[in-house]
C-alpha cells in the first residue's frame, strides 16, 4: 500500500517519537510513581475508573489540591492489564500521538517541511522527558493532546463542541489544558483563520461551559479534602503508607516492579 507524502510525514515523527522513549520502557516506577501507582488503592479494581472522578490527584492518605480524574482513569485501566512496563508504553503512545498532531498541524498551516520539523523538534525535545519517563508524568502528555485538538476544534474545524469537549478532557488530565483558549485566539490575532464572530462567541461559550463545569467538579470534591498544598509525597518526610486491604493487595501484587534499575547518580 503507498502512504500519501502526508501519511509519511506522520509516520516519520511519530517513529521518532517513540524510538527516542523505548528506553522508558524498563524505567520501573519511580518517587511519585510509587504513591501513584504502586500503592494507590484505586487501581486495586475496575471501579477506580469512575470512582478517581470523586477523589484529589494525590492517592488516598497523601493529601493534595490536585484534580486529574482523567488520567486516573487511565491509571486504573492499565492496571489491569500489566505492569510497568505498559504503564510506560501508553505514556510513549501518548506522547507520539501529540508529536503527530502537532506535525499536522504546522503542516496544515505552514507547509510540509514545517510540519516535518516542528514535528521533530517536539519528538525529541528534551523537555518532554521528564513527562515520558515516569508515569505520573501521564496527565501532561494527554493535556497537551487534548489542547492541541480543542486548538484544532477551535481554528481548523470551528467547532465549539468538539473544541469544548477537547477541553473538558483536557482540563480533567491536567490544568495547564486552560491555556487552549488562549492559543486559539493567538492563532486568530496571527491571521491563520478568522471565524465569522457568531462562531467565535459559540466557541467562547462551549470554553466556558466546559471550564465552568470542570471548577465546579473540582471544588465539589477537593474542598474537604486537608493535608498539604503545593509538594509531592516524594518530598515530604518519611512516614508510613497508608494501609487498607484493597491498597495491600495491590501492593502485594506490584512489590517486583517497583524496584528501578540504579542510575549513576
Amino acid at each position: 500500500m503507498k502512504l500519501s507524502p502526508e501519511r509519511r510525514l506522520d509516520l516519520a515523527v511519530a517513529v521518532c517519537a517513540a524510538v527516542v522513549y523505548l528506553g522508558a520502557l524498563w524505567n520501573g516506577f519511580a518517587l511519585d510513581d510509587r504513591s501513584q501507582v504502586a500503592f494507590n488503592p484505586l487501581l486495586s479494581d475496575w471501579s477506580g475508573m469512575w470512582r478517581a472522578f470523586g477523589e484529589s490527584w494525590w492517592a488516598s492518605g497523601f493529601g493534595g489540591q490536585y484534580y486529574r480524574p482523567l488520567t486516573v482513569a487511565t491509571l486504573v485501566l492499565d492496571a489491569r492489564l500489566d505492569g510497568a512496563p505498559w504503564f510506560h508504553l501508553v505514556n510513549v503512545l501518548w506522547h507520539v500521538a501529540a508529536t503527530v498532531t502537532v506535525a499536522a498541524l504546522a503542516r496544515r498551516w505552514a507547509g510540509a517541511r514545517a510540519g516535518l520539523i516542528a514535528g521533530l523538534l517536539f519528538a525529541v525535545h528534551p523537555v518532554h522527558v521528564e513527562a515520558v519517563a515516569n508515569v505520573v508524568g501521564r496527565g501532561e502528555l494527554m493535556a497537551a493532546l487534548w489542547t492541541l485538538l480543542a486548538v484544532y476544534g477551535a481554528v481548523v474545524r470551528e467547532s465549539p463542541a468538539w473544541s469544548g469537549v477537547a477541553l473538558a478532557c483536557g482540563l480533567l488530565s491536567k490544568e495547564n489544558a486552560a491555556v487552549a483558549p488562549a492559543l486559539a485566539a493567538l492563532a486568530w490575532l496571527l491571521g491563520v483563520t478568522r471565524p465569522p464572530r457568531r462562531t467565535i462567541v459559540a466557541l467562547a461559550a462551549a470554553w466556558a461551559v466546559a471550564g465552568g463545569a470542570y471548577a465546579v467538579a473540582r471544588w465539589a470534591v477537593l474542598h474537604t479534602h486537608t493535608g498539604f498544598t503545593d509538594i509531592a509525597p516524594v518530598f515530604r518526610p518519611r512516614r508510613p503508607w497508608p494501609t487498607s486491604p484493597a491498597s495491600s493487595c495491590f501492593r502485594s501484587r506490584c512489590v517486583s516492579i517497583t524496584r528501578c534499575r540504579s542510575g549513576p547518580w
